[in-house]
Order: structure tokens, then C-alpha cells, then sequence
């Protein structure tokens, strides 16, 4: 076998590799359905975040963080859709709400006592 066929055979190999490992057209990344519960409590409740958040946030260096978890596994009530997400600054919860993404509703409610 020639060095040119191999070199060839070798570019096909890894031309054809490269083309299988793409995504295909037409293939959807599933979206988290975490994330779709913090992305209607962004678009909704700008106004509440920020009225809990009153430091200058673009120069501050306290930790935020967003939670997002079922309040119970699906089962004879279906949680499938329901979601409590919270807002934590510095480790104390700031903001709380109920959220089902299928009805696209986000309810506040009262942060956890500490």
C-alpha cells in the first residue's frame, strides 16, 4: 500500500469521524427544567430582586446563589412542573417563590427563618 493511500485513507477516516461526532441538524439539547423555573423568576421578579438586593451589586463581593429544587418528589402529587427557588446573599435567604413552569406562574413567598 502506498504512503498516499494511507494519508488519504487517513484524512477520510478522520474527516468522516469528525462529521459523526457533530450534532446533527435538527438535534434539540433538552433544557433543564431547573433552569426554565429560574428563567421565569428572572423575567418576572426583577423589581423583587432588586428590592431585596439593595447593595451596589456591581461592586460588592458578597456571595449570591440560586436554588432550585422540587419541594418533593413526583409521585401521587405530580411535582414534575413545581419548583422552590430561592436567592441567597451571604448565605441568608433574601427571596423565596413557588414556581410551576408549566402554568408559567411564580408565587413569593415568605424566606425560610433562620
Amino acid at each position: 500500500m502506498s504512503m498516499r493511500t494511507l494519508l488519504v485513507g487517513g484524512c477520510l477516516m478522520v474527516g468522516a469521524f469528525t462529521l459523526g461526532a457533530q450534532p446533527q441538524e435538527g438535534d434539540k439539547i433538552e433544557t433543564s427544567p431547573h433552569a426554565a423555573a429560574l428563567e421565569l423568576v428572572f423575567k418576572t421578579q426583577a423589581a423583587r430582586i432588586r428590592a431585596v438586593d439593595t447593595e451596589n451589586w456591581w461592586h460588592d463581593v458578597k456571595e449570591r446563589t440560586w436554588s432550585v429544587r422540587r419541594p418533593f418528589s413526583p409521585g401521587y402529587i405530580d411535582s414534575t412542573y413545581m419548583f422552590e427557588v430561592s436567592y441567597r446573599i451571604d448565605g441568608n435567604e433574601a427571596a423565596a417563590w413557588l414556581v410551576d413552569t408549566r402554568k408559567k406562574t411564580v408565587e413569593l413567598r415568605q424566606p425560610k427563618a433562620k
